[in-house]
């Protein structure tokens, strides 16, 4: 019977290791926060503690009023990261290459929002979204891992969150992305993102963990990036710190950032001293350490400790400020133009122009157009970013600078029916606007059979020519 029990206990054992999954090995890409393989594009005062690298590419703009924390860097086309790029192949074969085993995996697909998992590895056949909140539990593991096989895109959405309880931790979080990431504004995300082509973060979205994209850009706005340190693997966890928030707040505006905790035993807790404060309307939330809300009052400098305690209550701190300011303004207008008339089921060409009166960049523009019935789309080519959508065209520009412009060339064959047909179209940004009243702009096309009226020396033309005909006529009959 005590042999019994052994082997029983032994078969146990077995299988709880085997349902373990280990780390994925970054090796170089441990220190990385953001790493492309075109390019690194920045806007506004994003905070990103850890290195930030392309490999082949060269360019990295944003920086400033984009930041790096010391002693991290930019690394251009330089040797960290060539190497960087190289190891994240290697990072990214491993943890495509997982499989599964018992008790670890599951299937997942569509939207995890919502959703309580725990540690082990998950695989998605196509895209996955976050809507909401997803919890990863590492059911009192601090070296717990998740591992998830995305074969499409990954999309977060607006004001989504990825929480951690149960001692996960997002040096411990892997996704493995088949084509491009993207997270949505103000969204919390934590873990490192592994990305075959590129990886946006949206207007002040916060990221605990990293954002390496092999092939394409990693492009950034106004976000908070932190570095989580290397996976967990047992022994001695590094020292606790905690990393300071992102350190500007435009008044009126939504603000989400993070105190990010790094070594020690999760979970933690995080305060503000008393002898500080966050600027009026953000809030900390403690278990996660998110501060979130809409700055209020004037502008103003806000210094404050930061404390983080973790499950062995031991300390750490950090001095922080969060300067509020004027909200940045930017006038996008619109002016849509196309033909006056059209035949039954032709093809119209409508010229969209978008353009950016400043005085500050506008980000995140949007153009949308909603056909008319009836109107049928044929395609739409904007000369900067992407457009999607046949009854509804929603054309994506980006970020515009101050005084520049962009254009959208839109095609539809008209309706069967007759008359005057409007086709409005509207721009939108992330940026306040100071004048909406230009944000739409109609064009009205009249579907007719009719001739078109003549001038009176139209008409003249016309009765000689078909005098002149007459009389050749008359000659051929003579002969």
């Amino acid at each position: 019977m005590k042999k019994f029990i052994l082997i029983l206990s032994c078969t146990t054992l077995s299988i709880g290791l085997q349902a373990a999954q280990l780390p994925v090995a970054l090796h170089s890409d441990v220190t990385f926060s953001a790493l492309a393989g075109s390019t690194v594009t920045n806007t506004g005062p994003t905070a990103v503690n850890g290195n930030v690298g392309v490999s082949p590419g060269s360019a990295v703009t944003g920086f400033p009023p984009g930041s790096v924390t010391a002693p991290y860097a930019i690394h251009a086309a330089d040797g960290p990261a060539v190497t960087a790029q190289a190891d994240l192949t290697t990072a990214y074969l491993d943890a495509a290459g997982r499989t599964s085993v018992p008790s670890a995996t599951g299937n997942v697909s569509g939207d995890l929002g919502g959703l309580t998992l725990t540690p082990g590895l998950y695989n998605s056949t196509s895209s996955l979204g976050i809507t909401g909140t997803l919890t990863l539990n590492g059911q009192g593991n601090p070296n717990s891992v998740f591992i998830f096989q995305v074969a499409s895109a990954l999309t977060t959405a607006t004001s989504s969150q990825v929480v951690l309880i149960g001692g996960a931790q997002a040096s411990n979080i892997f996704w493995q992305v088949g084509s491009s990431a993207t997270l949505g504004t103000y969204s919390i995300f934590n873990g490192t993102i592994l990305a075959q082509a590129s990886i946006s973060l949206g207007t002040g979205a916060a990221l605990n963990g990293r954002a390496l994209a092999r092939t394409g850009a990693v492009t950034l706005d106004t976000n908070t990036a932190v570095n989580p340190g290397p996976p967990a693997t047992g022994g001695t966890p590094p020292a606790l710190a905690v990393a300071c928030p992102q350190g500007t707040a435009q008044i009126g505006i939504a603000y989400t950032s993070l105190l990010a905790a790094t070594g020690g035993t999760p979970p933690y807790t995080f305060s503000i001293t008393p002898s500080g404060s966050l600027p009026p309307g953000l809030g900390l939330t403690a278990s996660t350490g998110a501060i979130t809300g809409t700055a209020t009052g004037a502008s103003a400098s806000y210094p404050f400790t930061v404390n983080v305690l973790d499950s062995t209550s031991a300390p750490a701190t950090n001095s922080c400020s969060i300067a509020t300011t004027a909200a940045n303004q930017a006038d996008v207008s619109i002016t849509k133009s196309g033909p006056g008339t059209a035949a039954p089921n032709a093809t119209i060409i409508y010229n969209l122009t978008v353009a950016n009166a400043g005085p500050n960049p506008a980000v995140s523009v949007n153009v949308t157009d909603v056909l008319p019935a009836g109107t049928t789309f044929v395609s739409a080519t904007p000369s900067v970013g992407s457009c999607s959508g046949t009854n509804t065209v929603i054309c994506s520009l980006g970020t515009m600078a101050a005084n520049s412009s962009a254009t959208v060339v839109l095609i539809v064959r008209s309706t069967g029916s007759l008359g005057p047909v409007a086709n409005t179209a509207l721009v939108s940004s992330a940026t306040t606007d100071p004048n909406p009243a230009n944000n739409s702009s109609t064009s009205t096309v009249t579907v007719t059979t009719s001739v078109p009226a003549l001038s009176t020396w139209g008409l003249g033309m016309l009765a000689l020519l078909l005098t002149a005909c007459a009389a050749r006529f008359r000659r051929r009959v003579r002969v």
